[in-house]
């Protein structure tokens, strides 16, 4: 049929992030084809093309002052996603530490959740934020380590429910982001049920300070070569403080991913920011396991 659309195309932007570009890349290759992926590679990394053989690589050059970074990527990503949408039915654009997943109670891949809950409903909405599980390492109850032929469910579902992160990531129109991907101008968003974000900032500790570490030299090095840094984003914070106090203030619960009350509280003042962070800030002191159905999934 001339000009029939493929569902699903996903993109992501990284610099090096090897383990994540490849874990990303393993995952939905499998589920849409390599050919549906698109790769911002910042750099110009020949590693990434070794990763992501058969996905789009397209090269950006290396911005080593990393001024307005998240703005400028962010507008990058949308106008590029905006113009696949010609394409594409629906776009998922999100950073490479961030997967979508559904509820194998709800569908069998992403794709599958998008036919079952968008396809026959023309009215559906075409902003979806998936709720975002933030995973979190805590070593004496999840001590294995992180293996190339284990999943990451199989190894951590300790999560925190994240409002912040529960980002509108899901696009079948047009759409502009801002910074870090939290809000986009596409109005009115659906907080879906069975369809989630995997955050794998603190899924791993061991990973987690080797990669403060990585950044805080990226942040060094402009300094040092006299460019403007920009340190109004998470580039510039304390990533592993910011996981021990999530350690020290959350108390470890049962399985749970519903969370009703949880969303409730997100959803409550969902028309006064539909044009900004959209969710209000929802407050949860626990911490949640994934139920084990999950993890098999990524």
């Amino acid at each position: 049929m001339i000009g029939e659309k493929r569902l699903l195309g996903v993109m992501t932007m990284a610099y090096q992030d090897y383990f994540f570009v490849e874990r990303w890349y393993r995952y939905w290759s499998a589920q849409i084809g390599p050919e549906c992926l698109y790769l911002l590679s910042h750099g110009n990394d020949p590693v990434h093309r070794e990763i992501a053989i058969g996905a789009n690589i397209i090269n950006l050059p290396r911005d080593s002052g990393m001024y307005k970074f998240d703005a400028r990527r962010w507008r990058s990503m949308g106008y590029l996603a905006s113009g696949l949408l010609e394409f594409y039915k629906w776009m998922i654009v999100s950073d490479v530490d961030e997967i979508v997943i559904a509820d194998p109670l709800s569908a069998t891949s992403v794709g599958d959740w998008i036919e079952r809950n968008t396809s026959d409903n023309k009215s559906a909405p075409k902003n979806i934020s998936p709720l975002c599980l933030e995973l979190i390492h805590l070593p004496d109850e999840e001590p294995e380590s992180i293996a190339d032929d284990a999943t990451i469910l199989s190894r951590r579902r300790i999560f925190q429910p994240n409002w912040n992160y529960s980002k509108p990531c899901l696009i079948g129109a047009p759409a502009l982001f801002a910074p870090g991907g939290h809000r986009n101008n596409l109005g009115p968003r659906l907080l879906p049920d069975g369809l989630f974000t995997l955050h794998l900032k603190f899924f791993d500790l061991p990973m987690l300070t080797d990669r403060s570490k990585g950044r805080k030299e990226i942040m060094s090095e402009a300094s040092t070569n006299g460019l403007e840094v920009d340190t109004s984003t998470s580039w510039g914070s304390t990533t592993l403080d910011r996981y021990h106090n999530i350690v020290a203030s959350k108390t470890l619960r049962g399985e749970d991913v519903d969370l009703p009350e949880y969303r409730a509280a997100m959803r409550k003042q969902k028309q006064k920011y539909t044009n900004s962070f959209i969710w209000g800030q929802a407050i949860d002191k626990n911490l949640y396991r994934i139920p084990e159905r999950f993890s098999a999934l990524f």
